[in-house]
């Protein structure tokens, strides 16, 4: 090196890679190599020994002269970056680029002729640079190793240690998986080590815990933090840490000379304080990436880290995690780094990566321990229950115990490595035939609950949970298991699920085509009266709905939609202008949780109400012009639909028993019921000439049933999957459009419930479809898949995918008569998305995406949508008022996570909680 350097040439060092190589041979017009080794291209120059070795410069026949000459850039050695964040580039950098970095640590580190410094990094990684040439310019000792001795751990740390070397330069994984704490306690972290500096660099800094079981008390190793990107020139900052330091988290330290750190947010904008990503910069530390010219780069220049950052008040930068190490999980952003953090801090856990693979789309944590194998049953244990104080969003597919992670030349943890040992670990699951069903579930519900003797829910389980057991199962047995999602949501317990599994695969083997499709067709008497139980009221009069009825119910509102004859001028016009605030003026105590959502409904100008149900069965009916009116009556189970209203204080609701109710909301008394297969926490909906209802049930089929006398008109297996979600008239096509959580959407004929249309999308569907009005459906998977069909034509127009789970139902609302429709759509990701759909909805003319709200919390609840302001409910408690521009109005926070939906009507508002009470707000 100092060879080639001194005859004014560049040099660089053959990676291991052979197409680095190529690249960087073709990019650098290399014309001599030294090698051992000759091929055809190659002419011998001159042959000598250097202890004992030979070595051969060698010409490469095969390169053009013309290109030689022109390099037009002096620097003294190239280097490959390692790919990490894409495809390796080659960086050509001048000795005024990397020469301050020698001069910096020579001051920092206080290196003298007395040091010994060992070079333990791989000739391609660019710290080792540092080493040699921090070594030469202060006549230190290097300190070198062979190649056999690098992978002899044991011995290698023994030679260190004898050495007395004095500085150390290494990275975190290498370090503490070459060596164990203790054997580093009594080597060089010794009270009595010679080993002064130990630089930690080229990954995130380890816990300090770590770092302290491996000293022993007294000694008094140096420990810095030191951090840089190879289009930089090795190192650009560093930061001393002291062993007394109690901080969670260790900042990157100052700057070192020559260079300038920049953090830009989303919007590609320069930010002081806050989340952002890294860049350095520098007007003469400037290396050549690739193509570059030095004449085209305008200075300063910055290099983008792909490092995601945070700085504090007093301008200290933290590392967060690398950028492509923020992935998408079934629709929401998870901060691998954030995993990988929170694990480590288990004492058991010694090293942790998180692993997202994205072709499989799973998330796999593999760690490494101190434990033998047979404690590695309770570590995982102790993983899952630590991860609770995490969303549920970071909880793992799998968690694999590492006994020793491979490494890249650079000395960090391969990754291509990882990605075949989570690979093969699949094999446990997916070669199922080999394993009895029972163990193959028990792990899967294993990994996400401990509990096999209380349901899923009540174990501890989440709706994030339900989907990843799902998928897995499906993917284990190469079988479609539709109820089982359904199954987890509604707390069905471990014995269950499982013999639902294995009911299924046996049903399979026996016929493959079985119960694909169930018939459909108008039923006899005889059937009606085995399916279903009528209870008689004292006066069928007094439960007919029809023309001589007293009370009509002019028009009701829930989760987002009215529905009936509210005239335009009486829809708007009527919200307060100017709301600048928001106050409680009436409560009703539930007893339990409300995560309905109410419905508000008009009889006539002196009677307006507003009716809910909760967890504890009580539907709780409320005059909104009079508070101090209530009124409750109870059904034997829990209420998460909300209620139908019909005239005369006729309400249809279902509930977890599984029934359909017809009942009088003020008096309790039940006018009919009707058993379906299971809970039932669909919202019904009625037919536009108010003759029958269409209700789905978790049993997976859709129900019309009579208004009149509850009468089962047809039944539908709509899918293989439950249903929850509403339904939605399709009046173009005299259809009804259901959703289910095996990702079904369908259209069925009203008056037959034939299926006449269906599509399947990847994901659940946990919300109701929308038509807008040029016939165009619209539904949307809990992965935030929002999908526009020709329900006639059977073609999907267009797809549009927002960044995050979609419980809360999509909000149609036009601003003015001729303008465009909009869809309002909130998310799971904190994010509340107003989306233009296109003025003429052809194939692949997606909509425009207007504007976007941020939350603080995730948002489950339908918004509401009306005279250009907007009403969000956040599950934290937090309801808040928007004009259509995006300005805040006003805030009220609620003692209680929400779920419920908000119905606003003039300047009130009708909404549940999970401190078991419905609230009656007032804009003012």
């Amino acid at each position: 090196m100092l060879g080639i350097l001194y005859s004014g040439h560049a040099f660089f060092n053959i990676p291991a890679d052979s197409q680095t190589y190529k690249q960087m041979v073709a990019s650098l017009h290399v014309k001599y190599i030294f090698s051992k080794y000759v091929t055809s291209t190659q002419e011998v120059m001159c042959q000598f020994k250097i202890h004992g070795q030979s070595v051969c410069l060698r010409k490469l026949t095969d390169v053009q002269e013309s290109t030689i000459e022109h390099t037009g850039y002096l620097f003294a050695y190239a280097i490959a970056t390692s790919g990490s964040t894409g495809t390796p580039k080659v960086v050509k950098v001048p000795h005024h680029c990397i020469l301050p970095n020698i001069i910096d640590l020579k001051r920092i580190l206080d290196i003298t002729r007395c040091d010994k410094i060992a070079q333990l990094t791989n000739f391609t990684f660019d710290p080792s640079i540092v080493e040699i040439f921090l070594s030469l310019c202060c006549a230190a000792t290097l300190f070198m190793i062979s190649k056999p001795l690098r992978n002899e751990a044991s011995r290698l740390l023994e030679k260190i240690f004898h050495a007395h070397v004095t500085v150390l330069q290494i990275t975190p994984s290498l370090l503490f998986h070459k060596w164990s704490t203790e054997r580093l306690k009594v080597t060089i972290l010794d009270k009595n080590s010679h080993l002064r500096v130990l630089l930690l660099g080229g990954e995130p800094f380890p816990k300090m815990k770590l770092l302290l079981e491996a000293s022993h008390p007294q000694n008094a190793t140096r420990l810095f933090n030191i951090y840089g990107i190879t289009e930089v020139s090795c190192w650009s900052s560093i930061n001393e840490i002291a062993k007394d330091n109690d901080v969670r988290e260790c900042c990157l330290g100052k700057p070192l000379s020559g260079t300038v750190f920049q953090i830009k947010d989303n919007d590609n904008k320069v930010i002081t304080r806050g989340e952002g990503v890294l860049y350095i910069g520098s007007t003469t530390r400037i290396c050549i990436i690739g193509d570059e010219t030095e004449g085209n780069l305008s200075k300063p220049v910055f290099r983008d880290t792909g490092d995601v950052v945070s700085v504090n008040e007093r301008g200290r930068i933290f590392y967060k995690g690398r950028r492509n190490n923020i992935v998408k999980r079934f629709g929401n952003k998870v901060n691998l780094r954030k995993l990988e953090e929170i694990v480590v801090d288990l004492n058991s856990v010694q090293t942790c990566v998180a692993f997202w693979d994205a072709e499989l789309h799973k998330l796999y944590l593999c760690l490494s321990t101190t434990k033998s194998k047979a404690e590695f049953s309770r570590l995982r244990n102790d993983v899952t229950s630590h991860l609770q104080i995490l969303p549920a969003i970071y909880k793992p597919d799998k968690i694999i115990v590492v006994e020793q992670f491979d490494f890249t030349t650079s000395g960090k943890i391969c990754l291509a490595s990882l990605k075949r040992v989570c690979r093969s670990s699949e094999r446990e699951i997916t070669d199922a035939n080999n394993l009895h069903v029972d163990k193959v579930f028990e792990k899967l519900w294993d990994q996400h609950v401990k509990c096999k003797d209380t349901g899923f829910m009540m174990s501890g389980g989440t709706s994030i949970a339900a989907i990843q057991i799902s998928s897995a199962t499906t993917e284990a047995f190469n079988v479609e298991f539709p109820e089982l999602i359904g199954m987890l949501l509604k707390d069905g317990t471990f014995d269950e699920c499982v013999n639902y599994v294995r009911s299924t695969l046996i049903n399979r083997v026996c016929n493959d085509d079985v119960n694909r499709y169930t018939d459909v067709s108008l039923d006899d008497g005889m059937i009606l009266n085995t399916k279903k139980t009528v209870i008689k009221p004292t006066s069928l009069n007094d439960c007919l709905i029809s023309s001589s009825m007293k009370s009509y119910c002019q028009w009701y509102k829930c989760r987002g939609k009215t529905y009936g004859a509210l005239k335009q001028e009486q829809n708007t016009g009527k919200i307060i202008k100017n709301i600048s605030n928001i106050e409680i003026i009436a409560s009703y105590n539930l007893q339990k949780c409300v995560d309905a959502s109410p419905t508000v409904y008009r009889y006539s100008e002196a009677e307006l109400y507003a009716t809910v149900g909760s967890h504890s069965g009580i539907i709780c009916t409320v005059s909104l012009l009079e508070t101090s009116r209530s009124y409750e009556v109870k059904l034997p189970d829990r209420i998460e639909a909300s209620v139908l209203v019909l005239a005369d204080f006729h309400g249809i609701v279902g509930c977890y028993d599984g029934h359909v109710y017809c009942i009088h909301l003020k008096t309790g008394q039940v006018i009919w019921k009707f058993q379906t297969q299971d809970i039932v926490k669909c919202t019904a909906i009625m037919c536009a000439q108010g003759s029958k209802v269409f209700v789905g049930s978790y049993d997976r089929h859709v129900y019309c049933l009579s208004i009149e006398d509850g009468t089962r008109i047809w039944k539908t297996e709509a899918s293989k999957g439950a249903i929850c979600a509403t339904g939605c008239l399709h009046s173009q096509s005299t259809s009804v459009l259901f959703g289910t959580l095996d990702g079904s959407c369908l259209a069925l004929r009203q008056s037959s419930g034939q299926v006449t249309w269906k599509h399947k999308l990847q994901d659940p569907i946990f919300v109701a479809p929308v038509v807008l009005r040029s016939g165009h459906a619209l539904f949307c998977s809990v992965a935030g898949a929002l999908c526009c069909f020709d329900i006639e034509t059977d073609c999907e127009m267009w797809r549009h995918v927002i960044g995050g789970n979609v419980f809360s139902y999509p909000v149609i609302q036009t601003l003015g008569s001729t303008d465009n429709e909009l869809v309002t759509l909130a998310s799971h990701n904190k994010n509340l998305y107003l989306l233009e759909m296109p003025e003429k909805i052809v194939e692949k003319n997606k909509p425009r995406l207007k504007s976007t709200l941020r939350f603080h919390s995730p948002i489950f609840a339908t918004p509401w949508c009306d005279d250009r302001h907007i009403f969000v409910t956040c599950t934290d408690g937090t309801f808040q008022t928007f004009n259509v521009e995006g300005k805040l109005l006003a805030t009220k926070q609620f003692p209680g996570e929400t779920f419920s939906s908000p119905i606003v009507h003039d300047d009130l508002i009708i909404l549940g909680c999970r401190d078991n009470n419905l609230y009656v707000l007032k804009l003012s």
